[in-house]
């Protein structure tokens, strides 16, 4: 045997990584808003069930994808992108109470006239349905979050490696509708990925 576990190493770095951002209550994160809300309820109570998708290959394969391509951006663009971007905005919800809404750019580019544009890293067996409506709703949040031109969306799937630019920006008042969002889940799909659906009384089963 190896006196070198790899995978016990990679294990142990995506289990800091995740741990560097718990979940709080008065937070919601920009994937929050594009997805099943009770994700986000089953995540603050019950976070041991998530355990498995720090291994999860397809997961995995998403963020090596995610960091080799943030890779070669950095070696094409040198510091005018900078990855891994954080920000945060507060909200105040119609009760009174103010929420933060948190989201972490892939990167985002600034240009000679000081234009910032994101990008948006995204993976795909198929190629099928591109761009993806949470996947533009995500963008269009992002462009207000960080107050941004536009959103370049890029695909790479086993069929082809494409682009989307999303201009458009949601505003105040859609993210307090989306944080208000009752209907689970958001779409049917979801549940196929979630690990929570062993305890949701909302399951969907596809066919």
């Amino acid at each position: 045997m190896s006196s070198i576990d790899i995978v016990e190493k990679i294990y142990s770095w995506r289990k800091s990584e995740k741990e560097k951002h718990k979940r709080e209550p008065d937070t919601y994160y920009v994937t929050d808003l594009v997805r099943c809300p009770l994700k986000r309820e089953y995540e603050l109570m019950y976070p041991e069930l998530s355990a498995y998708e720090l291994m999860y290959p397809p997961y995995v394969v998403g963020d090596l994808l995610h960091m080799g391509l943030q890779r070669i951006l950095q070696e094409i663009f040198g510091e005018k992108i900078l990855i891994e971007v954080e920000s945060e905005k507060k909200v105040a919800l119609p009760d009174g109470s103010i929420v933060k809404i948190r989201g972490r750019s892939d990167g985002i580019i600034t240009l000679d006239n000081n234009r910032k544009i994101g990008v948006e890293i995204k993976s795909s067996k198929s190629d099928y349905g591109l761009p993806m409506d949470h996947h533009i709703d995500q963008a269009k949040i992002y462009n207000w979050l960080f107050d941004l031109e536009e959103t370049i969306l890029i695909y790479v799937t086993y069929d082809r490696v494409a682009q989307y630019i999303i201009r458009d920006k949601v505003s105040e008042d859609e993210i307090i509708s989306r944080i208000k969002y009752s209907t689970a889940p958001r779409y049917p799909w979801e549940c196929s990925y979630c690990a929570y659906s062993v305890i949701c009384p909302f399951k969907k089963t596809q066919k």
